[in-house]
């Protein structure tokens, strides 16, 4: 059983280091089973085929960080102190992405690079639905906040667009090493993001 466990594991590691270097599409099963030291057939039983562990890799960290997401989305307002109303939340929200792009770096650079790919291919159509949920979570809560900020009403999917946005970019650039993603950047993207959110 514990050989089985880690030859699944295995498969699972050595996948998500091709797919991020290589993309989805151009990572054959035969260079995948030899990184991983198993055989085809190994890889036919755990998951079927190459797309079957392609989609196992995002239930299990899309389906983590999703629900990390939504735990960490709770807007409580408090009008009266800037720094404990919209503020927190959105910080928050930044750090929980930075904290998941540090600890799955591989993992979140293989989803980076679809931002290029094609919308038709394969891996982009297996995405759709995790990135759909993400961007619903993070829409949700700007509609809570723009409950108690009337201004920002019909702008919450706009919002949670740009602020994605904004947090990826600087993960983007800090995996090509120009630059950290600290608390001090996430303060930054916070303040600059609220600047123009208020406008």
């Amino acid at each position: 059983m514990n050989n089985q466990n880690n030859s699944k594991d295995n498969l699972l590691k050595s996948a998500i280091t091709l797919f991020s270097q290589k993309g989805f599409e151009n990572t054959g099963i035969s260079e995948l089973v030899q990184m991983a030291g198993v055989t085809k057939p190994t890889l036919y039983y755990f998951f079927q085929s190459k797309e079957g562990i392609y989609k196992e890799i995002l239930k299990q960290y899309y389906g983590r960080f999703n629900t990390i997401l939504i735990e960490k989305s709770v807007y409580i307002p408090n009008t009266k102190e800037y720094k404990k109303d919209v503020y927190p939340i959105l910080l928050k929200i930044v750090k929980s992405y930075f904290e998941f792009a540090e600890n799955n770096k591989e993992f979140y650079m293989m989803i980076l690079s679809l931002s290029f790919a094609p919308p038709t291919a394969q891996s982009t159509i297996m995405t759709k639905p995790y990135n759909i949920e993400q961007y619903e979570i993070i829409t949700k809560l700007f509609k809570d906040i723009s409950k108690v900020h009337g201004n920002l009403k019909d702008k919450e999917s706009q919002n949670a667009c740009h602020f994605v946005a904004m947090i990826n970019a600087n993960i983007a650039f800090w995996y090509q090493n120009h630059g950290e993603i600290d608390d001090s950047k996430a303060e930054m993207i916070v303040h600059h993001f609220m600047h123009g959110m208020f406008v």
